[in-house]
């Protein structure tokens, strides 16, 4: 059973600063060690240059059965901001299972997880300010609780202090996916029971959401609507809570046999692009990728663009489109006969822009497992993963460029390389070109805790740089509608040129002149719309952004 007085305590401590960040990989920064298991963490930004993370903890049960949700803030320095060892975001006697994350904006974050108090699997959530206050009810408040089973929440911001929560739902029999708005003070926006995004014949399961920047969401599934294999359908819902595209939403592949494990991210233009693993070439998996309009029009070939088809399997789909003008995405692969770590950039036209069937990230001995990436501000990558090259377990990360060139020491930097395994890794960018880690760890003894590390953009812990090797852009004014500098900064030498690009990826020739700022740009001929564009300097480092013309 559950130790219900240990939790009491935990939340009426105050908050305590704890140490900045240890810069070995063998020691890191503590987040959650505590006795039993703590596992499964998630990490997103705190919008201020430091990191939310949350993970399902067992300290109140001996026998590690039933789970609680705990959260910490660390900042930019590496400092604990909230009670020592985690808030209880939800502490309840029963279990709680599978917690998922969202940053909302102002330094707080959004919890949803399973949840099992009125003895069915319902989904809770729970907000947390700043400073570590929980917000809503104690314990959460309810998102859906039916008599039937719901589970697997994901949640984006709603961009107004609130979230989109998504979860596959058994109440009509089959597995279904629903949606519901919570807003910041923990109310409910529409119907009671969720809005069904997909309730079609069959199984839909595991979905995934992106914002749509409109106070709505995007949603991927795997559907059986099909016959004995799964199908992925997308479907858009908008701020009201009504859905947009066909009912039951678009096919986005229904070719043969199984595609599993979407992915999606948003394409800069209003759309979005979606990557899964696919077996329609026979046993194995391989990776493709599909581009959605947003108005839910496939973009690209149908059934989608083979992003890898090498030999033996390609699985764990992760991606990230931040900054890129399309999308960069990582898989673990088999191909070797050991799973390693590759990646592949798409363009907006659904181009691959480097080696057939990926570059490689890691391919040292032993198993490389989980990656997970996100962009790294100047069009490239930030990839993590699990690494078993020296025997147990350990966490590496690679920065890879616009070009597919890998910026970090060969085969990765040691992220976490401390004693027994250290296992599934997330990060999430430090808003400066680097990134922050976290994940589980079982250098302790017998049970997992939790520990984050920071690299800079060098892929140091330090951040000194031997030469400046990466450039910021911006924008200014933007949006703009006669013209607008774009403006570059971070650099020794000299910007070596700028290509722009529509929506569509085709590269343009609008008016733009050099200047000592980075370059201007004038509207003349072109369209209201959005725009992209790709700085290169001339050591070949890029950096990446858009532009909006209106009226």
């Amino acid at each position: 059973m559950k130790v219900l007085s240990a939790i009491i305590l935990s939340v009426v401590i105050p908050g305590v600063v704890s140490a900045q960040w240890n810069p070995s990989s063998s020691v890191n920064t503590s987040v959650c060690v505590q006795p039993y298991d703590q596992q499964d963490a998630r990490i997103v930004t705190d919008s201020k240059g430091g990191a939310i993370i949350t993970w399902l903890d067992f300290r109140n049960d001996a026998a590690q059965i039933l789970g609680d949700v705990f959260v910490q803030r660390i900042d930019k320095n590496g400092i604990n901001k909230w009670t020592v060892n985690g808030v209880a975001a939800c502490a309840d006697a029963t279990n709680q299972t599978a917690p998922s994350v969202v940053e909302d904006g102002t330094g707080g974050a959004i919890i949803a997880w399973n949840d099992w108090r009125n003895g069915t699997r319902d989904i809770y959530a729970q907000k947390i300010d700043s400073t570590g206050t929980v917000k809503w009810a104690v314990n959460g408040v309810a998102v859906v609780a039916k008599a039937s089973h719901q589970q697997d929440a994901k949640l984006i911001s709603d961009g107004a202090g609130g979230a989109i929560v998504v979860w596959q739902d058994s109440a009509n029999g089959l597995w279904d996916i629903y949606a519901q708005r919570i807003s910041s003070t923990g109310s409910l926006n529409w119907t009671a029971a969720g809005v069904p995004i997909c309730s079609a014949a069959d199984a839909q399961i595991n979905p995934r959401i992106e914002t749509d920047g409109a106070g709505g969401a995007v949603i991927v599934w795997q559907d059986k609507r099909g016959g004995i294999d799964y199908d992925i359908y997308a479907q858009h819902v908008d701020a009201t809570g009504a859905t947009t595209w066909t009912a039951n939403g678009v096919a986005v592949c229904t070719s043969i046999s199984t595609q599993s494990n979407p992915k999606i991210e948003p394409d800069g233009a209003g759309g979005m692009i979606i990557a899964w693993q696919d077996k329609r070439n026979g046993v194995d998996y391989n990776v493709y990728t599909q581009r959605l309009s947003a108005a839910g029009i496939v973009l690209w070939s149908p059934n989608g663009v083979a992003v890898c088809t090498a030999a033996a399997s390609q699985s764990a789909v992760d991606m990230t489109s931040e900054g890129i003008a399309g999308a960069i995405i990582v898989w673990k692969d088999l191909r070797s006969g050991n799973y390693d770590i590759y990646a592949q950039r798409v363009d907006l036209t659904g181009n691959l822009q480097w080696a057939v069937n990926g570059v490689a990230i890691s391919t040292g001995p032993g198993a490389q497992l989980n990656p997970n990436a996100v962009g790294d501000g100047a069009g490239g990558a930030i990839i993590v993963w699990q690494d078993s090259s020296a025997g147990s377990s350990d966490i590496k990360s690679q920065r890879l460029s616009s070009l597919g060139v890998v910026q970090w020491t060969v085969g990765g930097v040691g992220v976490g390389t401390a004693a027994d395994n250290q296992t599934s890794p997330k990060n999430v960018s430090d808003g400066s070109g680097g990134s922050i880690y976290a994940w589980q760890d079982k250098r302790n003894a017998a049970d997992f805790d939790i520990y984050a590390h920071h690299l800079y953009s060098n892929g140091s812990t330090s951040g000194i740089f031997e030469h400046n090797n990466y450039i910021r852009s911006s924008v200014f004014p933007n949006p703009f509608s006669e013209s607008a500098e774009i403006q570059v900064s971070g650099i020794e030498y000299q910007a070596k040129g700028i290509r722009l690009f529509d929506v569509l990826g085709q590269e343009i020739s609008p008016d733009v002149t050099k200047n000592d700022k980075g370059f201007l740009i004038k509207r003349n001929n072109l369209s209201i719309g959005i725009y992209f564009y790709e700085i290169k300097t001339s050591e070949n480092i890029f950096s990446t952004g858009k532009f909006i013309i209106t009226d």
